[in-house]
């Protein structure tokens, strides 16, 4: 697991999310999603973390064209939509304050989330 996804995962869990599945079987824009779950407040509400690969890598090992990280309710049909969501951060410079960044958008999505 890449150094940015370990990260993330770490600052998930201190925030009450969990990350129940991840799926690698993706089109060509996306690395890899995990659906990750509250396990705090609004217990049980699901999103989507989305490993967004850069439309110009042409390489073929798609962890390395990762450029972004998505947040979304349902998965989007296409890579432009999944860069509408809920939250939209790069992992190029200052990880992890981008990451506190996503964490502070999805916790307020889940607390005023209704049922």
């Amino acid at each position: 697991m890449s150094n940015y996804k370990k990260i993330l995962l770490q600052k998930l869990t201190v925030n009450g999310w969990e990350m129940i599945s991840q799926s690698s079987a993706c089109d060509w824009w996306l690395e890899k999603y995990w659906t990750i779950k509250s396990v705090q407040n609004h217990w049980g509400l699901e999103l989507l973390i989305l490993f967004l690969v850069d439309p110009q890598f042409e390489g073929q090992n798609k962890n390395q064209g990762v450029r972004s990280i998505a947040v979304t309710t349902e998965m989007p049909p296409d890579w432009i939509a999944a860069e509408n969501g809920l939250a939209l951060i790069t992992i190029i410079g200052s990880f992890e304050k981008q990451a506190d960044q996503l964490l502070e958008t999805i916790n307020y999505y889940r607390s005023t989330a209704t049922e």
